[in-house]
């Protein structure tokens, strides 16, 4: 069975997992931080997470971040990082100012990421219901949001299984808030609304 898409999304979506997000990026060394927003649709969720990163680790660019999702054209859409003034309303208007273009004549009425966010970002396609790309590198945050709700207990399990398998022993995996990983047996601890800590191996 194809995973299904919805390509629903929009920026910040779920605030408080933003200031979770917040507390652990706050508390972060100076190791790298490797983040996957593993369903990422058109990229709303990637850059309300690179605008974050950037106002939080000035002069830090040890950081990376992956967006992926099965739709190719929701993927294109990502990469231009352009979007209706209309979807901005979740933005902070200081990041609206500081990391969006507001577009004039002909692209009047719309937004674009600035280029320095969009350098740091990578999209691929990757199907969650298949095997992962053997080249994903592991990270130490995955946004998993508002895909699981599609799928039985059976469905669910496989698709977080192999989301665990490049989560970071230590690190924390984001579902989303109408969205329970009750049940499946994972090595993961709840430390959050729908957030949780990936158990290291005893």
């Amino acid at each position: 069975m194809d995973l299904l898409t919805t390509n629903e999304t929009f920026f910040f979506r779920e605030e408080a997992h933003f200031h979770f997000l917040k507390s652990i990026i706050t508390d972060w060394d100076r190791r790298p931080l490797s983040i996957w927003s593993a369903a990422c649709s058109s990229g709303e969720e990637v850059y309300s997470i690179s605008m974050l990163l950037s106002d939080l680790l000035p002069g830090y660019s040890n950081w990376s971040l992956v967006g992926s999702d099965l739709c190719r054209h929701a993927l294109d859409s990502a990469r231009q990082g352009i979007y209706p003034m209309s979807r901005a309303q979740g933005i902070p208007a200081e990041f609206l100012k500081r990391y969006c273009l507001k577009g004039v004549g002909e692209l009047e009425g719309l937004l674009q990421v600035k280029q320095e966010l969009r350098e740091k970002v990578s999209f691929y396609c990757i199907n969650l219901n298949t095997n992962l790309p053997a080249d994903l590198p592991v990270f130490d945050i995955i946004f998993l949001r508002n895909i699981l709700i599609y799928f039985d207990v059976d469905g669910k399990r496989s698709i977080v299984e192999r989301i665990l398998s490049r989560l970071k022993p230590g690190g924390f995996l984001f579902i989303g808030h109408s969205e329970s990983l009750y049940g499946l047996g994972l090595p993961l601890t709840s430390c959050g609304s729908a957030v949780y800590y990936h158990e290291p191996a005893a």
